[in-house]
């Protein structure tokens, strides 16, 4: 399963390595989240949310989008750029963590939260500790090589869901959460040497550095407008709510988005160095991009349909009573969810044939939509109106965008796209019926076993709606599936 060979096995070689990479990733993360849920309040989760939250603005702000000019790069040997971005990383490292230890007090003070201030001044070091990662794990991506990301991301998680857990036994504090994302970091630093032989060197190329920032300018400006759609609902809730409230919030997000969200994350991460290599055949790009949506709408529509009809018993039942608060907020995020997992097939084609601006443009209309409803809805709704003011701004103003600017790119006619929405849609609605149905017309007594028996129901009943679609109507999943397959097996 090395991933060598022509373009599609390497291509297919590591999807496969990197589904295994961020399934093992997530079930970790996912067994740790439920085991924490149940040790620490969701006041604990509010903290580190409101502490993480200022993190992540700090370094969205300050991206300087490096990794994917290299990835994107024509040549395949970049070495002679990566000194250089090592060195800027290190000098954004350390300018984030002076700025983020300055601002922990009034940080704390806008939140109301006085807990959040040594905790911010604590993880103001992992800015420095990503900053001194070596630059050469780039090559893992562009050379499609997950198997060597693998064992880094493993690591790195395995290392935090140990700590984690094992401090918030002893501790059943905050400061469980908070000492393990730095153990974690310095995890990732050490392993990045492990895994890559390229030792980087202070230095300093001018025109290297000017053909990293001219593409990396829109990958900045991508994650700034990115941070404001993902994070800004955060910024109002903890202010306009609270911490508490904060923590229900960020547990629902990430619950409801994780499954189908990192579908398309593996899928987008090998295709774009995929689509990078193929950029000069905007059929083949076209080709390939509907194939790529076909799997992706036939794994994240039974996922998403799923989570919505049994979240309040998942709740109920794996997370406890103090969670049901966030049953509404969570069905709303999982059909968000939904949605951006299908607009994150684009992004990689934008990238791949040079149009990185994009992101950032679109991503400014729906920061514009958001803005608008956030404050009203949450004000008057709760958590729930600021998960719907979230949901309507993607959905009627970001994702058509996406649609009707890849048409153009790609030379695609937008019914090729929606088709390949369609079967999936309709298996997965089939599925979300006959669950829907039994769930409410059978109860027994182990709230886990009947969850067990849903879910499994679900799988049988959605792969039978598939095989009938497939062979009544001409869903062509089944060819794209052998082809996969058949791309595995190459050389």
């Amino acid at each position: 399963m090395a991933p060598t060979g022509d373009l599609a096995t390497r291509t297919a070689r590591s999807g496969v390595w990197l589904s295994i990479s961020n399934i093992s990733q997530r079930i970790l993360e996912l067994v740790a989240l439920l085991v924490l849920a149940r040790l620490l309040s969701p006041a604990a989760f509010g903290l580190i949310g409101v502490a993480l939250l200022v993190l992540t603005a700090m370094e969205r702000f300050s991206e300087l989008g490096f990794t994917s000019a290299l990835i994107q790069h024509r040549d395949e040997d970049i070495d002679q750029y990566l000194d250089t971005a090592w060195t800027l990383q290190i000098l954004r490292g350390v300018l984030l963590a002076g700025i983020l230890f300055g601002l922990s007090g009034p940080a704390a003070a806008f939140f109301d939260a006085p807990r959040v201030e040594p905790i911010l001044q604590v993880i103001a070091v992992i800015p420095i500790l990503v900053g001194l990662e070596n630059p050469g794990v780039v090559y893992f991506q562009k050379d499609l090589e997950f198997h060597k990301l693998f064992l880094r991301l493993a690591s790195k998680t395995l290392v935090y869901v140990t700590v984690t857990i094992s401090l918030a036994f002893v501790w059943g504090t905050v400061w469980a959460l908070v000492v393990g994302r730095v153990a974690a970091e310095v995890v990732s630093l050490l392993v990045s040497y492990l895994l890559h032989d390229y030792r980087p060197r202070p230095g300093f190329d001018l025109a290297a550095a000017k053909e990293l920032v001219n593409f990396g300018k829109w990958i900045f400006a991508g994650s700034i407008v990115y941070f404001l759609n993902d994070e800004g609902g955060d910024f109002v809730i903890g202010w306009l709510l609270g911490a508490a409230s904060l923590g229900l919030y960020r547990v629902s997000y990430r619950l409801a988005l994780t499954p189908a969200s990192e579908v398309t994350g593996v899928i987008s991460t090998v295709m774009f160095p995929a689509y990078s290599k193929l950029q000069d055949d905007v059929r083949a790009v076209r080709e390939t991009f509907l194939r790529t949506v076909q799997l992706v709408a036939a794994l994240t529509f039974p996922i998403s349909v799923g989570i919505v009809v049994v979240a309040p018993l998942f709740v109920r039942a794996v997370l406890g009573p103090q969670w049901t608060p966030m049953i509404g907020v969570f069905q709303v995020l999982t059909v968000y969810g939904l949605l951006l997992s299908l607009s994150g097939s684009f992004s990689p084609v934008w990238l791949a044939l040079g149009h990185p601006d994009y992101s950032a443009k679109i991503g400014a209309a729906r920061v514009v939509a958001m803005g608008v409803l956030v404050y009203p809805a949450t004000t008057t709704y709760g958590l729930l109106g600021a998960a719907g003011a979230i949901f309507a701004a993607f959905a009627f103003v970001a994702f058509p965008i996406d649609i009707y600017v890849s048409k153009d790119l790609m030379d695609m006619r937008i019914r090729q796209y929606l088709r390949e929405l369609a079967y999936p849609a309709v298996a997965a609605g089939t599925m979300g019926l006959v669950v829907w149905r039994v769930r409410d017309a059978v109860v027994l007594e182990s709230a886990l076993l009947e969850l067990f028996g849903l879910i499994v129901l679900g799988v049988v009943v959605y792969f039978l709606a598939a095989a009938a679609l497939v062979k009544l109507f001409g869903w062509k999943i089944d060819e794209n599936v052998r082809g996969v397959f058949s791309a595995l097996g190459g050389s």
